[in-house]
């Protein structure tokens, strides 16, 4: 029992808002491929498209969440669950509950689910601006400005060569730049050091640099994969297949703002 209560607090209490272990990173990895199935149940069972609307909708809660994060880092949320990853099970518990008030309101008296999740969302936001101030304007305008440089290379690829990268996909590699060009920042100019067990591990050997290359080759790598795999297939599938891009889109998205604005709340 000594044992079990042992490894309970070494890999998964005392790391709470420092750092990710092995143990911790594969059971994180187990549940969340557990959710994403559960979910996409739910969804059917509800009803709910996988669509443009569907993506606005959790977008203000993507957001929240990466603030949230960032926030915590500062004690100004106070609470072991708004540490990663228990923030990320009260973020979808408000995201869901919204959901299911929207869908009650949508049913009732014709008013989108989805207009209703964004006004939560812009509700939670704008809580959050209140709290919000940014010191180090260096980190945020370094962040911002290698981060351009990435969307446009993204998007112009995907404007001159779709078959490459469609615009979605050069979105979320957007996305997942965002938390790369942060983490690079962050790492190399201001002191902070990276909490993930794989990023961490490549970083010790080769650098900061690396999160440029690793975070382009692995998430365009999974998105074509993805598109290969469900190219054709009916349209029941291709809901799915959206469903997988909008949570790829929330591990970068969510990520890259919570380093982003940690490290421009930050006194310079």
């Amino acid at each position: 029992m000594a044992f079990i209560e042992d490894f309970i607090n070494t890999n998964y209490i005392l790391p709470l808002c420092k750092y990710y272990t092995l143990p911790g990173t594969l059971t994180y990895g187990i549940i969340l491929v557990a959710a994403v199935a559960l979910v996409y149940k739910l969804l059917q069972k509800l009803e709910i498209k996988i669509d443009k609307h569907f993506f606005y909708a959790l977008l203000p809660f993507i957001i929240f969440g990466g603030w949230t994060r960032a926030l915590r880092d500062h004690n100004l949320y106070d609470g072991w669950w708004w540490c990663s990853p228990p923030i990320y099970f009260l973020i979808f518990a408000l995201a869901f509950g919204s959901l299911l008030v929207g869908v009650g309101l949508q049913r009732k008296f014709k008013f989108d689910y989805w207009k209703f999740m964004v006004l939560v969302g812009a509700t939670l936001l704008a809580y959050n601006l209140t709290l919000t101030q940014i010191t180090n304007f260096p980190a945020l305008g370094t962040i911002l400005g290698i981060w351009i440089i990435f969307v446009i290379a993204f998007f112009s690829i995907s404007k001159y060569k779709p078959e490459w990268l469609s615009r979605i996909n050069a979105g979320i590699l957007s996305a997942h730049l965002l938390d790369g060009t942060s983490s690079f920042v962050a790492i190399q100019f201001y002191g902070y050091y990276e909490q993930h067990v794989l990023p961490g591990f490549l970083i010790s050997i080769f650098g900061p640099w690396i999160m440029f290359p690793l975070k382009t080759i692995v998430v365009w790598g999974v998105l074509y994969l993805i598109d290969k795999e469900y190219k054709g297939k009916p349209e029941k599938e291709q809901l799915f297949k959206n469903f997988l891009k909008i949570i790829i889109f929330i591990l970068g998205a969510a990520l890259g703002i919570r380093d982003m604005l940690t490290v421009s709340m930050l006194q310079a």
